[in-house]
């Protein structure tokens, strides 16, 4: 835990130079106040809790550093869960500064050994360890034509990592366009369920969705970078929208 706990709390900024602040907190459950409501999470003590300062895009980028954070979690043996539900109040000795948000938290730490019956129920309910198919995610110039593993090439492992990426009640609301014959990736959000939508959580899934995208292609030797450069990609329906745009830095195609 103190190694996550160091890494955690460097200093860092956001994908819009956001001022973003993380820390690994151990806080008890306090008399009167829970966590959150819906029960999966019981006993937690150690939580990877952040703050950014409010931007166009400041709940992907949060997501995105916290994924960071997450996967190194899983990097020293430990179990993790993200949440975008839960009661601000119950970390009072963190509180917000003015003009921050904090979108979601991610509990850490060792997870019992046998699963309760009711989280293998809901885990069951929300197909956890179901993932839609390269068709329904990924295509190729725009949202007619589906993108093949074979064509994405060198970058199919990155995008096969997008597709694997956790996300609120498993909707997997991102839609990536490969511009044709270029390789600069188009990530757009689908708004599929309305209570995540009003509540930012898909924009939360966007974020962790490019985490997942971004280390794979640096694990892979290319680099590139995040911008906002909306493409002229006719979109399916309303409930699409454009949201961030990887290209791959120069020397890197």
């Amino acid at each position: 835990m103190a190694e996550l706990g160091r890494i955690a709390s460097l200093p860092t900024r956001g994908l819009l130079e956001e001022r973003v602040r993380f820390s690994l907190v151990e806080e008890p459950e306090m008399s009167g106040v829970r966590f959150a409501d819906y029960g999966l999470i019981a006993g937690a003590r150690f939580f990877l809790l952040g703050a950014v300062s409010a931007s166009e895009r400041c709940r992907e980028s949060y997501a995105f550093l916290l994924e960071h954070l997450v996967l190194k979690a899983a990097d020293l043996g430990l179990e993790s869960c993200w949440v975008g539900y839960f009661h601000q109040e119950f970390f009072k000795d963190f509180r917000l500064e003015d003009g921050e948000r904090r979108p979601a938290v991610a509990v850490v730490g060792k997870a019992a050994e046998r699963p309760r019956f009711r989280d293998r129920v809901i885990r069951s309910a929300v197909r956890a360890a179901a993932r839609k198919p390269w068709k329904e995610l990924f295509f190729a110039g725009s949202f007619s034509r589906p993108l093949q593993p074979q064509e994405a090439g060198d970058f199919s492992p990155a995008l096969e990592m997008v597709r694997l990426a956790p996300s609120s009640g498993n909707t997997q609301p991102w839609r990536v366009v490969r511009e044709s014959d270029s390789t600069a990736f188009h990530f757009f959000m689908k708004r599929v369920r309305r209570a995540y939508a009003v509540r930012g959580q898909h924009e939360v899934d966007i974020g962790i969705a490019m985490c997942h995208f971004d280390l794979a292609c640096r694990e892979a030797g290319r680099k590139g970078c995040w911008v906002l450069s909306q493409p002229d990609i006719a979109l399916p329906s309303p409930d699409f929208e454009y949201r961030w745009t990887w290209r791959a830095a120069k020397g890197h195609l």
